[in-house]
């Protein structure tokens, strides 16, 4: 038992060296990615501006502008993972959150069963962009799990937990869940479940990010 304790703390301190290393790494490159990105969106703006282009040219300069958009959110998802988030706590309705993220994802729910469990849960001091895309992530990984159709429960509540009041937030789908031997890997930066999205996946540590911090 002893044994298998320390086991368990190695491998902790393993992962906690390999996170801040990767950390400190995605970091540095991310900011030196970021720079010649902004570069190339400012000038792909002026180039839109400065004269009348072609069918074929403002095609090609928009599909430049969207795509230099999608590597601008990309690397502000690895600047969040990668840095000490900062939190804005202000007064917040979780449900009204909830809500707002289901409404998102209305389109890809067309054939699921939403069930929302709400308690009586007063405001709380939260930082609604962070806790609406830790809210984002599960829901859409629950969808994900539900590709055909199932059912998607959100369940709130108060819990005593260590001496304090908390507010919880359940997400649980009826997908076929992922095999025991992968589930200690979900948290580890562009670790992936999904087959058919060939992404890298920074949603599950983030989140995880947002809710210890």
């Amino acid at each position: 038992s002893n044994f298998r304790n320390l086991k368990l703390i190695h491998e902790k301190i393993i992962e906690y060296e390999t996170l801040s290393a990767l950390g400190r790494l995605t970091a540095n490159v991310a900011h030196e990615i970021r720079n010649p990105i902004t570069v190339i969106g400012g000038l792909t703006e002026r180039l839109k501006k400065g004269f009348v282009q072609e069918p074929k040219q403002k095609e090609y300069l928009d599909l430049i502008s969207s795509e230099v958009k999608k590597l601008e959110e990309i690397l502000k998802d690895v600047l969040i993972f990668s840095n000490k988030a900062v939190f804005k706590r202000e007064l917040q309705d979780i449900h009204k959150i909830i809500n707002d993220s289901l409404n998102t994802y209305k389109d890809e729910c067309e054939n699921i069963n939403i069930n929302k469990l709400f308690g009586d849960i007063p405001r709380i001091y939260i930082d609604e962009k962070q806790v609406r895309f830790a809210i984002d992530n599960l829901i859409s990984n629950a969808i994900d799990a539900m590709p055909k159709v199932g059912t998607l429960t959100i369940i709130t509540n108060i819990e005593y937990l260590s001496g304090k009041n908390y507010v919880t937030l359940k997400v649980m789908d009826t997908g076929v869940g992922i095999p025991e031997e992968r589930l200690a890997k979900i948290y580890e930066p562009f670790f992936t479940t999904k087959t058919t999205k060939q992404e890298a996946w920074l949603g599950l540590a983030i989140t995880r990010k947002i809710v210890e911090g």
